[in-house]
């Protein structure tokens, strides 16, 4: 994966440009319980800033992420859902036609792990096939860490997901770096997709 080039572009207003200026979009769903950051994490990715007093979400925000890779140009759409239980029947409209998931939980947070399964069968659910990663957020909460970095290993593995990231939407730690992962991952898929139709 190391050896696809990969660079994020200007993006000021945090929405991108229109579908006409890319090669591929994908959409990107970010799930899990309220306060785990999922809105910090769409936020810090498309802005690079973050945000120290955000509101809950009620129903779904919206961001952007544009890249390139290999001389394509690829939007990110990213959804960040809201994770009470009130709006979880409201959630499972945005999995349609999402590409991939980022189930989301609060490192310093053991309940927001637990609640993991929840999440995991709700998108199983609803979702055809799509590429799952497992987001362990507020990584600068370490002193207050609930959830073991082996444990959450261990979810990955049995749920056979497709990658495990650590993150912290306030430093930065791993943010890029996982939705960057997600889209080479898709190109990836999606190059793949379009050599069988070919053959």
């Amino acid at each position: 994966m190391d050896d696809i080039k990969c660079e994020i572009l200007p993006n000021k207003s945090g929405k991108g440009s229109s579908e006409k200026d890319v090669d591929h979009l994908f959409k990107l769903i970010v799930i899990g319980d309220s306060g785990v950051g999922k809105s910090c994490l769409m936020h810090k990715v498309t802005t690079n800033e973050f945000m120290e007093d955000h509101e809950v979400t009620v129903g779904v925000e919206f961001g952007s992420l544009l890249l390139k890779i290999d001389d394509m140009r690829i939007k990110l759409q990213i959804w960040d859902t809201a994770g009470q239980e009130s709006f979880q029947s409201m959630t499972k409209i945005f999995y349609r036609g999402a590409h991939a998931v980022f189930l989301t939980y609060n490192i310093a947070s053991r309940e927001s792990f637990e609640h993991l399964d929840t999440w995991y069968s709700q998108m199983k659910s609803s979702t055809d096939e799509v590429v799952c990663f497992l987001i362990g957020n507020q990584k600068d909460k370490e002193n207050e860490r609930e959830v073991g970095f082996d444990m959450a290993e261990k979810f990955k593995q049995i749920k056979e997901l497709d990658y495990f990231a650590e993150t912290s939407a306030k430093t930065g730690q791993g943010v890029n770096e996982s939705f960057i992962t997600a889209a080479k991952i898709l190109y990836q898929k999606q190059i793949k997709k379009i050599l069988s139709v070919q053959k």
